[in-house]
């Protein structure tokens, strides 16, 4: 990166292929950074020594991949909130656009070893399904979003259950607040109208599996 970069503006968020990126580079993010500075807080002096740890970092792997689908879904429902104003009756062609967004995203995604068959695909499922609903009822506050997977999310965390202590609410601030910034730079971004038209003109780019790599 050279030293003007640094001042231009993101680039907008106004094809399919940007909004594909978009979604995908916010879920990654927002997990990411969720699992990393939680087990950093909570490991306090020993952090460096171990994340350095094979076994740990095993489990931080397994643990980002079992939350990525999460995190996923709750900007996929960020999104659909930023975007059905602008979609006018077509409500379900924009749900519509929105799965295949999240079709084309986990399909660039390889599971990381050990994740059971068919992860994706119930992901996907389960994705679709919250999706679906959000579309019947008014948007949802955007801090509201992850509240139904608050639980999951912080079960999943690779530091032992025993250990966790009364670290919930951590852990669910965290999310809120990351998604709520997610959403910010989403709506500085992104072109909403344009978006909305591509997701419910039926225009939408074929599938095109990129190589398989780690949510980070």
């Amino acid at each position: 990166m050279g030293l003007l970069d640094l001042f231009r503006k993101p680039a907008p968020v106004d094809t399919i292929e940007a909004l594909d990126s978009c979604v995908d580079s916010h879920a990654a993010f927002l997990v990411q950074k969720c699992i990393y500075e939680y087990c950093r807080a909570r490991s306090g002096i020993l952090a460096a020594k171990l994340f350095k740890e094979p076994s740990f970092v095993a489990a931080m792997d397994r643990s980002r991949w079992q939350n990525y689908p999460i995190c996923l879904g709750h900007v996929a429902v960020m999104v659909e909130g930023a975007l059905r104003p602008y979609a006018g009756e077509n409500v379900v062609g924009l749900t519509d656009g929105i799965v295949a967004v999240v079709e084309r995203v986990t399909a660039g995604h390889e599971a990381a070893a050990g994740m059971e068959a068919g992860f994706w695909v119930a992901a996907r499922r389960r994705i679709e399904e919250r999706l679906r609903q959000a579309s019947l009822a008014a948007p949802r506050a955007v801090k509201d979003i992850p509240k139904e997977d608050y639980q999951t999310f912080f079960d999943q965390l690779p530091i032992h259950e025993s250990l966790r202590g009364h670290d919930f609410v951590l852990v669910r601030n965290n999310l809120r607040v990351n998604l709520c910034r997610a959403y910010e730079t989403f709506v500085a971004r992104a072109d909403l109208p344009e978006l909305a038209r591509l997701l419910t003109a039926g225009s939408l780019p074929a599938a095109a599996p990129r190589a398989g790599g780690s949510p980070d």
